[in-house]
């Protein structure tokens, strides 16, 4: 069985109008949801073990936090989490490694809402920033999971776990 965590970055600013998009950093509001997101999936017993960014500030320093959580993780960046498809997503997914346990990518919407809602029981309007949508497949190996033999198990949005 394989597990997997999807995450949109946390609210960016828009302060400076001079940057491009990739360049954007995280607001306040974002620069505390992220560690308070990650310390929650740490509460729900999840432990994420490889972290892959979009290369976007705003999603790469939402994976920072995580990874300052999820301490033993790794943390990359890869282009195509950076408004990417949903197929180009799924084929990062199936050239995982076998000794990757619980990845976690960060990324955009509006890419991320309709990649959760192509699994079994995703049925999200929008992933808010800093949602995480935790997925579970019945397949053992990351080259076989799809959207037939993967489900959403879990969605967890800042403003409802903080409620």
């Amino acid at each position: 069985m394989k597990k997997l965590l999807l995450v949109r970055h946390a609210k960016s600013s828009w302060k400076d109008p001079s940057l491009t998009d990739k360049e954007r950093p995280l607001n306040n509001r974002g620069k505390r949801d992220a560690p308070f997101m990650a310390n929650y999936v740490e509460s729900q017993g999840i432990t994420v073990t490889d972290i892959i960014s979009s290369p976007a500030k705003r999603a790469y320093k939402t994976a920072v936090a995580f990874h300052e959580v999820f301490e033993g993780s790794t943390i990359q960046k890869e282009s195509d989490l950076y408004f990417g498809s949903e197929s180009d997503w799924m084929y990062i997914i199936n050239q995982l490694d076998e000794s990757i346990s619980i990845p976690a990518f960060f990324s955009h919407n509006p890419t991320i809402t309709y990649f959760a809602n192509s699994f079994r029981n995703g049925n999200f309007d929008n992933v808010p920033t800093c949602g995480v949508i935790s997925l579970e497949s019945s397949s053992d190996k990351w080259k076989d999971l799809d959207y037939l033999n993967t489900r959403v198990v879990n969605a967890w949005f800042p403003k409802l776990v903080k409620a």
